[in-house]
């Protein structure tokens, strides 16, 4: 009986001590692994300028002024000087010899050839003229299309997703084929959605100043082309857009003389687009694109 006791109580102290090192083992288990950590998030403190996308962004600039001025030339050209038709001379002598008189129509004849040949030349150079330089456009989106080459990888890294990388290439490659058919202004508009698109990335990056800004002039310039064009709803649709992202933008502007004329500049294109006169609307849209550039630079020189 003694000794029966004696293994029992002997198992049950061992069955307590196994019980209590497993327990410690398990505690200093837990102790030793340390807490994931989670992913770093980006600050703006930590996001960087982007040389790639500074080029990108120019280059289609470059290539929306080259497609605007004759798009400019052929919906709002300049109104031409009136001709003042000239009075005849009076001739100080009644007759002239029949020499004169042979010798003149011969000249008129001649001169009558070269005009017609002269008024040829003229239509021509004037076609030219309100037709864009399609070899030098030709070269300029070629220039794009590496640059966006280089740009794309870093857009990546920099947390673009697949549709920006995707709606950007899209665009790019709609503009070119615009460029094949030599389509002026649905080649305006592709290049000008390809500059908002830059903007979009441009927040992925460190700015001087908000990329909202740019967003007017694109809006503004949608809005110019677009009423150039008779269509009254897509403008009109744009330069709501213009003015509601002013609004976001406004408060951040430190230099209230470039505010005051922004604000200005917008609201006589908005008034512009009513009025539905080609030079208004170019005169007006020029000055509210010059308008925002400046806003650009102050907010560039207050940071």
């Amino acid at each position: 009986m003694i000794h029966n006791r004696t293994l029992r109580i002997f198992f049950v102290y061992m069955t307590f001590f196994l019980i209590v090192s497993l327990t410690c083992v398990n505690l200093a288990a837990g102790c030793s692994k340390k807490p994931a950590k989670s992913p770093p998030k980006s600050s703006d403190s930590e996001k960087k300028e982007s040389s790639a996308l500074k080029k990108l962004q120019s280059g289609t600039e470059s290539v929306i002024k080259e497609y605007e001025k004759t798009y400019l030339i052929q919906t709002a050209p300049p109104p031409k000087a009136p001709t003042t038709p000239k009075k005849p001379e009076e001739s100080q002598e009644k007759t002239q010899s029949k020499q004169q008189e042979q010798g003149e129509k011969e000249g008129e004849d001649k001169k009558e050839k070269e005009g017609d040949q002269g008024q040829e030349k003229s239509s021509q150079n004037q076609t030219t003229a309100t037709q864009p330089n399609w070899p030098k456009l030709e070269k300029d989106i070629a220039k794009i299309h590496e640059q966006w080459n280089g740009f794309q990888s870093e857009a990546i890294k920099s947390g673009a997703s697949l549709e920006m990388i995707n709606d950007f290439s899209d665009t790019l490659n709609k503009l070119t084929m615009t460029l094949t058919r030599q389509e002026l202004y649905e080649g305006l508009l592709a290049v000008n959605d390809l500059y908002g698109k830059t903007i979009d990335f441009e927040k992925l990056f460190k700015t001087k100043s908000p990329p909202d800004t740019k967003k007017i002039l694109y809006y503004g310039r949608v809005a110019t082309y677009k009423i150039l064009n008779n269509d009254d709803i897509g403008a009109k649709e744009a330069m709501d857009s213009a003015l509601m992202t002013w609004e976001t933008v406004k408060p951040q502007v430190k230099d209230t003389t470039e505010a005051s004329k922004m604000e200005f500049a917008l609201k006589e294109l908005s008034q512009a687009i009513k009025e539905k006169d080609p030079n208004l609307i170019k005169i007006k849209a020029q000055i509210g694109e010059k308008n925002a550039q400046d806003v650009i630079k102050s907010m560039e020189k207050s940071k």
